[in-house]
């Protein structure tokens, strides 16, 4: 007979365990969803909003030298060019912020279908792909880092690779790649997922 302590300790800290996650995973009679959102660096984030508030100013000052006109043309040329490399670089770096704050990962499998998108608010790109086409799902060989943005998980559909898991730790890939795994085995055929011909599932990859 199990030891009732032992069992109540396991299922407390398994609680905590999730409760420290920065990731949501449901799984339903329906599929599966994760939601991943970005990893936020609260340093980086401040000194970027302060450095854009120095790109601000010269972003101001530099179109207001070139629509008062008044300077010679090769002036007016070059302050055309560094204000496009500026407003590109200003670009980014409050595209970084805005994802930083606010960016989401997300991976479903519904519906014969593995869909996996990322961006902001409405702003999402989205991949569908047939979950018969998806094979070899596994942790990635790349590192995954909280100021990077390798996939902490891996897959392949018809042999192309793609990726899950912005900056995940490798306690959260863990449970992504375990639940995406389950209803990978419910969602098709054995033989499909095993990539073999004796239905045998390989348990390092899918």
């Amino acid at each position: 007979m199990s030891d009732p302590t032992a069992a109540r300790r396991n299922i407390v800290n398994l609680l905590k365990k999730r409760a420290d996650s920065r990731i949501t995973i449901r799984e339903t009679a329906d599929g599966l969803g994760i939601d991943n959102p970005s990893h936020r660096q609260m340093p980086v984030i401040m000194f970027l909003l302060l450095w854009l508030g120095g790109w601000s100013v010269g972003e101001y000052f530099a179109l207001n030298e070139i629509f008062r006109g008044g300077t010679p043309l090769a002036a007016d040329l070059f302050l055309i060019v560094w204000v496009t490399f500026w407003t590109l670089g200003g670009a980014a770096a409050w595209y970084f912020v805005l994802w930083q704050l606010f960016g989401v990962e997300r991976l479903f499998i519904t519906g014969g279908a593995l869909v996996r998108e990322a961006g902001l608010w409405r702003l999402r790109r989205r991949q569908v792909f047939d979950l018969a086409r998806v094979s070899e799902v596994e942790l990635s060989a790349a590192p995954a880092a909280a100021n990077s943005t390798n996939r902490a998980i891996s897959f392949k559909v018809d042999g192309k690779q793609y990726g899950f898991g912005i900056a995940l730790s490798k306690e959260e890939a863990e449970q992504s790649l375990a639940a995406i795994r389950r209803h990978l085995v419910s969602g098709k055929p054995k033989n499909a997922i095993a990539g073999g011909d004796d239905g045998e599932t390989d348990p390092g990859k899918l």
